[in-house]
């Protein structure tokens, strides 16, 4: 939401010093998290999880790794918490976990 509001700000030529320090401040603050995916055997497979996890608020990357069953996730944590992403890929059909 925070990068919304600044890319509306440079467009009406609004974008100063201030909002430029609060895109970084938020690009700090993103965080990563390794998903174990199980029952993943296509690219159909690995295209349904990224965009599963693509479609929750806060989530600002995706990537699955078929070969070592995993999805490794780039978020914003006051915007989305781990629990949901683990659920929106169990949703879509692929039990997950939070891979240690």
């Amino acid at each position: 939401m925070l990068k919304r509001l600044l890319l509306a700000l440079a467009l009406m030529g609004g974008l100063h010093g201030p909002a430029v320090l609060a895109e970084s401040v938020a690009e700090r603050s993103l965080r990563q998290v390794t998903l174990a995916v199980e029952n993943m055997g296509c690219s159909l497979c690995k295209y349904t999880v990224e965009n599963a996890l693509r479609q929750v608020e806060g989530v600002r990357s995706a990537e699955v790794d078929m070969e070592k069953a995993v999805a490794v996730v780039t978020y914003d944590p006051s915007e989305v918490q781990v629990d949901v992403l683990v659920k929106a890929v169990g949703d879509a059909g692929y039990p997950a976990a939070v891979k240690e």
